[in-house]
């Protein structure tokens, strides 16, 4: 396949790296003049500190002028230093740290003699450090933040400090996003913890636990092992225990209710020592807090699907396709009244010298959502315009129950095993009463559709890895092997009835009842490996040599009965709604990648893979087949800059296609939304696209100023599409998907903090944008869609220990959106939010705190009701007991009553706002019990 870059894209390449060089700060040039020297000593035992840094700053910028290390004697000196005015920063683990101020005149010799450090067990309790060094440290491509400089309520969870961090966001459903990126993976202390749940960490743990917060782009295994990046990612958020909370264990218990409708009722319990680690957990809930995430959709029956294919390294690439119709859907996130149960066990435990490790879990959900809620659309044509007005409710109940466990053993010095496995089983059941209205521009009614639906559905899923690491005594020389395996089984029975109704010139023209049964069957098999050799070519570079097979299998067979008379059994098979399809594709591929290090100031890598990917398609039915072939280019490459104090510098290309689904191509009609038909596309090709990635970072830790920024950008040959064919008489679209050319996607994220030291303030600037170019087409007609949004707002905090704590930040966007088919109606509104976080320490063990999350959004014409939000909470709190193990709380949520589900997206020539149920004004007398076996008290 031929690469071909878009004159935009070119343009946007250009863009993007002139914006990125005015970032770059110049690098001091040192002079070779004055030397500074002198001694490291303990004060306790007297004797000479080795290995100690010794760092010289510039007090305007906190810039690292220069640093050495003190030899075996404490000696040290830092020499061809510039004449000027500096502070000398001493530091040493488990040692308080040291600072002075020093001028240095040229040709200087300046002793600063003997340095006394002290530990930090022996300083005296009424000591308090004021300045807290290096709350931020950048280690490459990681970002560290120190917990303890971050100060929250006592009390908090982790979610609450992360909420403080600059460069990190949490919204109200608990999704992370660090440095403009979604958090997929969060950690603790390196390890896999309840996986598919971050919130079990970061609602389950306190903040006073941790020591560190790390973010960082996880790389695959395979990269980790051979220093090859193969474009493999995954935005990771690891919490780092203090090591008096590995001994012993600690815990939390919560109970509460409100005496008749709400309650909400979790047990964390983590039980370490040393490298064992033992922890679970129980979550009894209806105020939202179940316990799950966007991941539980991977393990419930339904249409939904999980997918899996090779990369251009011959990897595994893992995609989710979901569709939100009667026999699907995610799990909760706002919508409608939950009650949900979940549980689970973690153990982990290494062993010989960390020589084997385990790491094994077990997981048990339930979720029930009841849920009503509103949605109102307005389809953009050539020549007019529809619209469509839907109501309904649903109730859906979920539960799963899943195991995993990873077994790595170190076999020697240059060998390694690691094997992973999981299985899990699910059931769900969905219970659904829609109607909707279509209508014209002039408001006429063009149809009324009241369906009902059922879906009873189960899941089984099983996957497995292995990956085996051989180093040989060369350095650099490396031989890898990674296999794995997926099997994912759905099956679902559903009734679908829809009572149809079509009018002309405003009166009844003609009406259809639909009275169907829906079995619904799909199984995903995949089955791939991957083989990776490295060659050293000297001390700093490197070749990769790469090889990888993978195949990968999806059946659907979808079955749809009718009555033959109304009182009679689903027996009649409708062939035009059934089918029985399966989807393979076989991919090999071969690369070969180079790359060149210079420690702590860049690395560089390159490459190429090409693959052969055969494709067949089979109807199982109609007994006919098809078969053929694409080879393609998978260009890499990757550069990363350590620029010192200045920062990091960071870019990344990726070249990478995408199959269709089987839900894609398959020949058949998906009639359950008779206002949105859907209708399968066999001739739909692969798409390609060119991934593009900048970012940078900077923190200077004296002054606490901290900056981050990224720019992502995609463009896809082949992309997928949709042809939309309009029946104006009925309200009813039926669309296909095609494949197009041109379309692009962009996103960027910047964020600036910095401490003002002279009012104890933390305060931030962050900013972002999208851009969306894409192209449908509608009755045969070429649309251009362009979309784009743009947005920033301030931060801010303070913290008075024991006194005061406020916390602010807010967001205003601008949204625009225009079609080619409609130029004079262009769509353009705003959006306002505002979170506020406030709390007072009072006499007699008390604490009051209030929470205020404000929306504003701008009416369009088309929607036009005020859904402007101010949720309001708030808390009263008494300490209890020895030592403030515990507290009694009563609390109030939405004490305005003014909250509301809302939801607006634009889509192509698509525009809706949806309104739903959601959790509303309700008050709750707590319980809450921080307990802890580490000697150590409890940090309220």
């Amino acid at each position: 396949m031929g690469i071909r870059l878009y004159p935009s894209l070119t343009s946007m390449i250009k863009t993007t790296v002139l914006f990125f060089v005015l970032f770059i700060i110049s690098i001091p040039v040192f002079s070779q003049q004055a030397v500074i020297k002198g001694t490291v000593i303990d004060t306790s035992e007297k004797r000479n500190l080795s290995n100690t840094v010794i760092a010289l700053l510039r007090p305007a910028d906190s810039v690292l002028v220069s640093f050495t290390r003190s030899n075996k004697d404490g000696q040290f000196a830092l020499q061809k230093l510039s004449p000027g005015k500096f502070i000398v920063m001493v530091t040493r683990p488990a040692y308080a740290d040291y600072f002075d101020k020093v001028e240095v005149t040229a040709g200087a010799n300046v002793d600063l003699g003997s340095i006394r450090m002290t530990l930090k067990s022996q300083l005296l309790a009424e000591v308090v450090v004021q300045h807290k060094l290096g709350a931020i440290r950048i280690k490459g491509d990681t970002t560290e933040y120190i917990a303890d400089s971050f100060k929250v309520a006592p009390g908090s969870t982790v979610e609450d400090l992360l909420k403080k961090l600059p460069g990190i966001q949490v919204d109200k459903d608990g999704k992370i996003t660090a440095q403009g990126e979604k958090v997929q993976k969060v950690l603790v202390d390196g390890e896999e913890f309840f996986s598919d749940d971050p919130t079990i960490a970061t609602r389950g743990l306190t903040a006073d636990a941790l020591d560190k917060v790390q973010t960082y782009d996880k790389k695959s295994d395979q990269a980790t092992f051979t220093g090859i990046d193969d474009g493999q990612k995954t935005k990771t958020l690891n919490l780092q225990l203090k090591e008096d909370r590995k001994k012993g264990y600690f815990g939390k218990l919560e109970a509460g209710s409100d005496g008749n409708k709400y309650w909400n009722n979790n047990l964390m319990f983590n039980a370490f020592k040393g490298k064992r680690k033992f922890s679970a957990f129980g979550i009894m809930s209806n105020t939202g807090k179940t316990g799950l995430d966007f991941k539980e959709g991977m393990n419930y029956g339904g249409s939904n699907s999980m997918e899996m294919g090779s990369d251009d390294g011959g990897g595994v690439n893992i995609s989710w396709n979901g569709d939100d119709d009667e026999f699907g859907g995610g799990s909760y996130w706002g919508e409608g009244l939950p009650k949900g149960w979940s549980a689970g066990l973690h153990y982990s435990n290494k062993w010989n010298a960390d020589k084997i490790h385990l790491n094994s879990g077990y997981q048990y959900n339930k979720l029930n959502t009841e849920a009503r809620g509103n949605t109102f659309s307005q389809y953009i044509l050539g020549d007019s315009i529809l619209y469509t007005n839907e109501y309904g409710n649903s109730f859906n109940s979920r539960e799963r129950n899943k195991v995993n466990g990873l077994y790595e053993i170190k076999i020697d010095s240059f060998s390694s095993l690691k094997i992973t496995a999981a299985a899990s089983r699910g059931n769900s059941y969905s219970q659904n009463n829609f109607h909707q209205e279509s209508l014209n521009s002039r408001g006429d009614t063009l149809s009324i559709i009241d369906r009902e639906s059922t879906a009873d559905a189960n899941n089984k899923n099983m996957n497995s890895s292995l990956l085996w690491r051989q180093k040989f005594r060369k350095q650099g020389r490396t031989l890898s092997l990674a296999a794995g395996q997926n099997y994912t089984e759905n099956a679902a029975k559903g009734i679908y009835f829809s009572d149809n109704n079509y009018y002309k010139n405003r009166l009844l023209d003609s009406s259809k009842i639909l009275d169907q049964q829906k079995l619904n069957e799909s199984i995903t098999s995949q089955i791939n490996a991957r083989i990776a050799y490295t060659e050293p070519l000297n001390k700093r570079s490197l070749l990769e040599f790469t090889y990888g097979i993978d195949n990968n299998h999806r059946q659907s067979r979808i079955t749809t009965l009718e009555k033959a008379s109304p009182l009679g059994k689903y027996e009649d098979r409708i062939d035009s709604l059934s089918n029985d399809y399966s989807f393979n594709v076989f991919n090999q591929s071969g690369g070969i990648k180079y790359r060149y290090a210079k420690p702590k100031k860049f690395t560089l890598s390159f490459g190429m893979n090409i693959s052969n990917a055969a494709y067949s398609r089979k109807d199982l039915k109609g007994d006919s087949s098809i078969a053929y072939s694409f080879t393609n280019f998978y260009p890499q490459a990757n550069f990363n800059w350590t620029m010192g104090s200045s920062g990091n510098l960071r870019f990344n290309y990726n070249g990478s296609t995408q199959a269709p689904s089987i839900d894609q191509i398959q020949p058949i009609r998906d009639i359950t939304d008779q206002l949105n038909i859907r209708v399968g596309n066999p001739e739909l090709k692969q798409a390609f696209r060119h991934q593009f990635q900048l970012s940078y970072d900077s923190w200077k830790f004296l002054s606490e100023r901290s900056i981050y920024a990224n720019i992502n950008f995609t463009a896809t040959q082949h992309d997928f599409s949709t042809l939309n064919t309009m029946d104006l008489s009925t309200g009813r679209k039926t669309s296909q998907p095609v494949n197009v050319d041109g379309n692009y996607t962009g996103y960027g994220w910047f964020y600036y903090g910095k401490k003002i030291t002279k009012w104890g303030l933390r305060a931030g600037l962050n900013g972002q944008f999208n851009i969306n170019h894409n192209t449908n087409y509608i009755d045969a007609l070429r649309n251009v869609n362009n979309s784009y949004s743009f947005g920033a707002g301030p931060s801010l905090s303070y913290y008075k220990e024991k006194k005061f704590s406020f916390w602010m930040e807010g967001t205003f966007n601008r949204n625009v959106s225009k079609t080619s088919l409609r130029s004079d109606l262009v769509t353009r509104y705003w959006t306002q939010d505002y979170n506020v976080d406030v709390g007072v320490f009072l006499p007699w063990k008390f604490e009051i705190g209030t929470s205020c999350n404000i929306n504003f959004r701008q009416k369009t014409s088309v929607f036009d009701k005020n859904n402007n939000v101010i949720k309001w909470n708030a808390r009263i709190d008494r300490k209890l007991f020895k030592n403030d193990v515990a507290r009694i709380r009563l609390s109030a949520n939405d004490i305005l009553n003014q909250n509301i589900g809302f939801n607006r997206n634009i889509n192509d020539n698509f525009i809706s706002e949806r309104t739903y149920d959601t959790m509303k004004r309700y008050f709750m007398l707590s319980i809450i019990w921080n307990f802890s076996k580490n000697g150590k008290e409890m940090g309220w």
